[in-house]
């Protein structure tokens, strides 16, 4: 078995096993192989003396980085393959605590312009960082909430400018809810 077979067995059980269950819903960790790194594009026939293979692992909340990479090593060391590890780039994962009567704003204001219930995202959705666990990282309480694009492509998309219009009123409307709120 080669690193990258080993580390995608270990990513499926990774997923599987850290789900995190918030009180609005799982929050789901990810493992992707996002890169890999060899040989010598202009001389494709000699065998590559190094790659580099870089995965990216989207964790929740009672995750370090520190059992990720003891896991990796764990899963590496068998193979026998001389290798060096680099963590770079570790995010966070925060649940927002105390974040209710924000949430209930969200909900009551949502009613009273669309006539209709907020949906709460996917855990899909749910489950990407966001600059939310910066704030809920200082124990500012902090949520998600915004217009849904319709993808163009694999990292773009488009809104209406209806919804902007309609989110532009539930931040204002949530803004003002909150300043008059006492228990926040």
């Amino acid at each position: 078995m080669g690193i990258i077979e080993a580390l995608e067995r270990w990513g499926e059980r990774f997923e599987e096993e850290y789900i995190y269950q918030s009180p609005t819903g799982p929050l789901l960790p990810k493992v992707n192989i996002g890169a890999i790194e060899g040989g010598a594009p202009f001389r494709p026939n000699y065998f590559p003396g190094v790659c580099s293979v870089y995965v990216d692992v989207r964790f929740p909340p009672q995750v370090r980085p520190v059992l990720v990479q003891h896991e990796i090593e764990r899963v590496l060391a068998p193979l026998g393959i001389e290798y060096e590890m680099e963590m770079y780039k570790s995010l966070l994962g925060h649940e927002g605590k105390g974040v209710e009567p924000l949430v209930n704003s969200l909900e009551e204001i949502h009613q009273y312009l669309f006539g209709d219930k907020l949906r709460p995202e996917t855990p899909e959705r749910a489950s990407i960082w966001t600059d939310t666990n910066v704030y809920n990282e200082l124990g500012i309480p902090a949520v998600k909430f915004g217009p849904r694009g319709k993808r163009i492509g694999p990292r773009a998309e488009e809104l209406a400018i209806d919804d902007m219009v309609k989110a532009a009123q539930v931040y204002a409307l949530v803004a003002l809810a909150v300043l008059k709120r006492a228990d926040l």
